[in-house]
C-alpha cells in the first residue's frame, strides 16, 4: 500500500519539474566506449533527479530489460553468423588455396594445326 501512496507523492513532485529533453535525444554519435557508459550513467542519473525513487527504480528495471534483450539480439546475430561460416560448401566447384596444383601442357584438342 506504501507504493500507491509514493507513486502518488512522486508523480506530484515530478509534475513541478519539467523533464529534459536530453533523456529521450539520440545516443551521441561517438565510437568511444567510455562516452556512451558515460552517456547512459548521466541520463540514469538525470531520470533519478527528475522523477523521483520509485520512476526510477522502474526505469532502472526497464533499462536492463533492454539491455539483456540488445544482448541477447546480438548474440543470435553473431552465433548465425559463425553457422553460416561454418556451414559445408554446397555442391559445384570447390576453389581453395590448397588444392592440388597440376602442370598444364598448353595442347587444346579443339585447336586446329
Amino acid at each position: 500500500m506504501s507504493n500507491i501512496v509514493t507513486d502518488h507523492v512522486d508523480a506530484r513532485a515530478a509534475s513541478a519539474r519539467t523533464p529534459s529533453a536530453s533523456f529521450a535525444a539520440p545516443p551521441p554519435d561517438t565510437e568511444d566506449p567510455a562516452r556512451q557508459i558515460g552517456e547512459i550513467f548521466k541520463r540514469l542519473s538525470g531520470c533519478h533527479a527528475v522523477y523521483g525513487e520509485t520512476a526510477f527504480t522502474r526505469i532502472v528495471a526497464a533499462v536492463l530489460v533492454a539491455l539483456g534483450r540488445a544482448a541477447m539480439e546480438e548474440s543470435e546475430r553473431q552465433a548465425l553468423r559463425l553457422r553460416e561460416r561454418t556451414a559445408p560448401a554446397g555442391p559445384g566447384i570447390r576453389v581453395s588455396a590448397t588444392a592440388r596444383r597440376v602442370d598444364f601442357d598448353g595442347w587444346d584438342p579443339g585447336e586446329r594445326d
